[in-house]
């Protein structure tokens, strides 16, 4: 039995506090052997924001609260008992104090919460993360009040939780059950629980902002000190999930491992904000990779015949057309290397025979096609003298494509400065979508980590140029310094997930 009720009318005198530690949000619920317990983030960091009353924080702690029973009240939920190592007598019984004490329970969720708790989770009471900036402003023409001094919105309404991606939605199972309460409120009930921030958004992967100095922003502002932000977002897929060894190539819904959608995210204080999407993931077919202890031998095999592979091959590009538009793939597999090679082959027949070239008797002349494939042998591009300086080559076979899909530019105009009588400064803006993104680029290598990450730097740098262009403005070396470093950092954390995944 479950019941949302306002605080001043609930007594409290007859309950007790599980835990003395700050709830900073709620993941859900979760079942483990009949009994119910409740996931709160109680330890975070804040490590983005996106843009102003937009921040987003980093899990470090966890905790589970059993809600039926009392029986793990007082047990760490990252613990276990510390006296099974102690030695044993001749009748089994442990020497010294501890042979009275009672074997001390383990917690059921503390692999859970070690997991949850790794650094590597993110998640945000003031906006939906599991979807881009694009798909949030759907429809935006509104006006938007921001309090400049303190950066928060005015009377910000919550966020629209029936529009979470499931996709990035890493809490999903557990938060379903009160997705489900909440279904059945009346609509005031259901306001006041949005408001009340209880229910939180999880993704897996990626975020950070970087401060943009005023002096080195691309765009100057009549108010003076004022710093803009760039923003990466990288949301790993929850479908399909598993180390780079064990999970490889496509599923029969379509689901490929080592999926990551990654965002730049631009805002300036000038009343621009800019957003870019792009997308990783394994070779879309069925093939699996034999661990070895010697690096680079590990045997790829196709397990599937092209007849048994294409639908699921048609279904994930098909999904990432509607959800995208067009897409180019930007495969970075070696042509020299036996098991890379087959790959590639097998993507370039699969790519060719997909749907959305040549359904409903379509043309599938260039310019038309909604899928097309660019073969970039990444390591015999950068073998030379240039090394990885190389690799930026890959621009002139992209550019129409980058031209074409454009990106995502949000404006704000029509200033005016309200006095409410506060020491806070307000600001209303009305938000106007400019621009928005019609495509976009997947790239692969072999596990999606360094050669992926690199070009997908390029990718993002080009993207930013052609925003900058359009407005009339050059980036200086220390923004691309910092946009270089925020990338770095996203392929290393990145690159620890998919290598250390459980």
């Amino acid at each position: 039995m479950v019941e949302f009720s306002a605080s001043e009318s609930v007594d409290l005198n007859d309950y007790k506090a599980l835990s003395l530690l700050p709830v900073q949000g709620t993941l859900g619920l979760i079942t483990v052997n009949e009994d119910v317990f409740i996931c709160v983030v109680t330890r975070a960091t804040r490590v983005a924001t996106v843009r102003p009353g937009e921040t987003v924080q980093k899990i470090d702690a966890v905790d589970f609260h059993c809600l039926n029973k009392p029986d793990y009240d007082d047990i760490p939920s990252d613990e276990t008992n510390p006296y099974l190592s102690d030695p044993l007598s001749q009748d089994g019984l442990e020497y010294g104090y501890q042979s009275r004490r009672e074997q001390i329970l383990e917690h059921p969720c503390s692999s859970l919460k070690k997991l949850l708790s790794g650094g590597t989770f993110y998640y945000s009471v003031e906006f939906d993360l599991t979807n881009r900036l694009q798909e949030r402003s759907a429809g935006t023409n509104h006006l938007v009040l921001l309090v400049l001094m303190r950066c928060r919105p005015i009377g910000a309404s919550a966020f629209d939780i029936d529009n979470f991606d499931d996709g990035f939605l890493w809490n999903s199972y557990m938060i379903r059950p009160l997705l489900e309460f909440r279904s059945r409120l009346a609509s005031q009930e259901k306001e006041a629980l949005d408001l009340s921030r209880i229910l939180t958004s999880s993704i897996r992967g990626f975020v950070k902002t970087i401060t943009v100095p005023a002096s080195t922003s691309p765009f100057k502002t009549a108010r003076s000190g004022l710093p803009s932000t760039l923003t990466l977002i990288s949301r790993l897929s929850c479908r399909r999930a598993g180390t780079r060894f064990n999970a490889r190539g496509i599923d029969d819904d379509g689901n490929v491992a080592n999926f990551v959608e990654s965002e730049t995210v631009f805002w300036s204080p000038s009343g621009l904000c800019f957003s870019y999407a792009q997308i990783r993931g394994s070779v879309p077919i069925f093939w699996e990779q034999a661990t070895g202890l010697l690096p680079n031998q590990q045997k790829i095999q196709v397990t599937r015949s092209p007849e048994a592979t294409q639908p699921a091959f048609d279904k994930h590009f098909e999904a990432l057309e509607v959800k995208y538009g067009a897409i180019h793939v930007l495969n970075l597999l070696s042509e020299s290397k036996p098991g890379e090679a087959d790959l590639t082959n097998r993507y370039r027949h699969h790519a060719h025979r997909s749907q959305l070239n040549n359904g409903n008797g379509k043309s599938s002349s260039a310019d038309r096609q909604l899928l097309k494939e660019t073969e970039y042998d990444f390591h015999a591009e950068t073998k030379g003298s240039s090394g990885y300086e190389a690799a930026s080559m890959i621009r002139h076979l992209i550019q129409n494509s980058a031209d074409g899909f454009g990106y995502f530019f949000l404006d704000y105009s029509g200033d005016s400065t309200i006095n409410n009588g506060s020491a806070d400064m307000h600001l209303q803006r009305r938000s106007i979508v400019v621009l928005q993104q019609e495509g976009i680029f997947r790239t692969n290598c072999l596990d999606c980590l360094d050669r992926t990450n690199l070009i997908q730097t390029i990718v993002s740098q080009m993207a930013v140029e052609s925003f900058l262009s359009s407005r009339g403005e050059r980036a200086t070396p220390d923004f691309w310094m910092r946009h270089s470093t925020i990338w770095a950092d996203n392929g290393d954390v990145n690159g620890l997930v998919l290598r250390c995944r459980d």
